[in-house]
């Protein structure tokens, strides 16, 4: 007899590959299921039938003294029909001993079906191979059955913490390797500092996400010159909106004159719309052909605290255009916002901001972040090529919709319910309408 063991999904799989492999006659011994290995936790692993499964199809044997045994196909008629009794025999034995315990712990309609199966195979004569057949079909739909109540069963468990927020950061964009790495060293400084619960374990994943991500504060004052914010990034990131965002945020925030510079010439709506958001927050707007233009009118023009110029791209003139400021104006002076998409492949993200990593004090800028709850992309970028975070936009209202990138907003973001972060987002952007709008009135009518 020739036994082997197979593991597929479903029932339905393992009976076909059975047959392929062992032929229309084989038996099944055994079922159960299993977890594959081979994942970050064991909680991912996925689970699958074990099948054992044999045929009695006798194989050639060679003894020691040399003489060939016949094969089945020469056997005697009545040692083949003795053969297929044991077989049978012992096919029902085995798949007795299989439902017995099944039947006892299942819903009762797969109870009942199981009984009906026994007393189906009691009745079976080894010469019934047909009726046989039925039978292991009947078998295979009722396994099929016992793994989907168990499976269920699996799932209605309440799962632990760690499993919890390791299936959530998974979730939103971060790599298995890295929510491993966290969680581990989340543990471990969880246990140093006493007893362990869920809300604890919590707050230190939220350190572990907060030292792995760095920030950047507001850009340098030159003295004698103004700070350049340069604002570059992929077509359609939202960089001229960015730029609307961030003059409105200086002015009335941080009470800076802004000046808006833009490149972007070839897009005559992107020139006009930029140039409709400073009159809309009351600053000068310019419109460029040249590094050389731009450096000779900032020499003249030092009235200003910052200067934020809209670049067109991230194409090889864009990026020559961009590496000439910087060698034209001062180092100090000039902070480079790489403009992304938060709802961008995290891959391409990070090709992006290693591509540009020579641009002089780069830094990273979210847009859309109501548009996505995938924040483990931000971490990812920011973790993987160590540039810092300055601002995210957190809407479509302009001006309005901006804030300070923060680590520790960063980390409850992560390990925040999922359903909680549109209303989170509703609320801040309310708030932050609410407050800029109060801070245009009242420069208004100062000025």
């Amino acid at each position: 007899m020739k036994v082997k063991t197979f593991h597929a999904l479903t029932m339905q799989d393992a009976m076909r590959d059975i047959k392929e492999e062992l032929g229309p006659d084989a038996i099944i011994l055994s079922a159960k299921e299993v977890r594959e290995g081979g994942r970050v936790l064991q909680a991912f692993n996925r689970p699958v039938l074990e099948v054992m499964a044999a045929s009695d199809q006798e194989v050639q044997r060679f003894p020691l003294g040399g003489e060939k045994v016949q094969p089945a196909s020469l056997v005697k008629s009545s040692e083949a029909g003795s053969a297929s009794a044991l077989s049978a025999q012992t096919f029902q034995q085995t798949l007795q001993g299989m439902l017995k315990p099944n039947c006892e712990t299942t819903t009762p309609t797969v109870g009942k079906r199981a009984a009906s199966v026994k007393r189906s195979i009691a009745r079976v004569k080894p010469n019934r191979l047909p009726h046989l057949h039925n039978v292991m079909n009947e078998l295979g739909r009722l396994l099929e059955d016992l793994s989907r109540t168990e499976s269920r069963a699996i799932e209605g468990r309440p799962s632990s913490m760690p499993v919890l927020l390791c299936r959530s950061l998974i979730a939103q964009g971060m790599n298995p390797s890295t929510v491993d790495l966290l969680l581990k060293e989340a543990c471990k400084t969880e246990q140093a500092a006493g007893p362990r619960d869920d809300e604890s374990l919590r707050r230190a994943l939220r350190r572990e996400i907060v030292k792995r991500v760095r920030m950047s504060g507001s850009p340098p004052k030159a003295a004698g010159s103004p700070s350049i914010g340069l604002l570059i990034g992929p077509s359609g990131a939202g960089k001229t909106a960015a730029v609307a965002k961030l003059a409105s945020h200086y002015r009335f925030e941080q009470r800076r004159s802004v000046a808006l510079i833009t490149f972007d010439t070839c897009r005559e709506t992107a020139v006009e719309q930029l140039r409709r958001y400073a009159k809309i927050v009351g600053v000068p707007f310019a419109c460029a052909l040249s590094a050389r233009q731009v450096h000779e009118g900032l020499r003249r023009h030092t009235q200003v605290d910052l200067v934020l110029i809209d670049m067109p791209g991230i194409g090889p003139r864009d990026l020559a255009l961009a590496e000439e400021l910087g060698r034209l104006l001062p180092k100090r002076a000039v902070t480079t916002h790489l403009v992304l998409s938060a709802s961008t492949r995290e891959q391409e993200l990070c090709r992006i901001t290693r591509r540009l990593g020579d641009l002089p004090q780069l830094r990273l800028l979210f847009t859309k972040l109501d548009e996505t709850e995938s924040f483990g992309t931000i971490f990812e970028v920011a973790h993987q090529t160590g540039v810092p975070l300055s601002y995210w936009s957190i809407g479509r209202r302009v001006p309005g919709d901006i804030e300070v990138a923060s680590s520790e907003r960063l980390a409850a973001f992560l390990t925040t319910e999922r359903s909680v972060h549109s209303q989170v987002f509703v609320d801040r952007s309310i708030q932050s309408s609410e407050a800029r709008s109060a801070l245009m009135e009242a420069g208004t009518h100062h000025g």
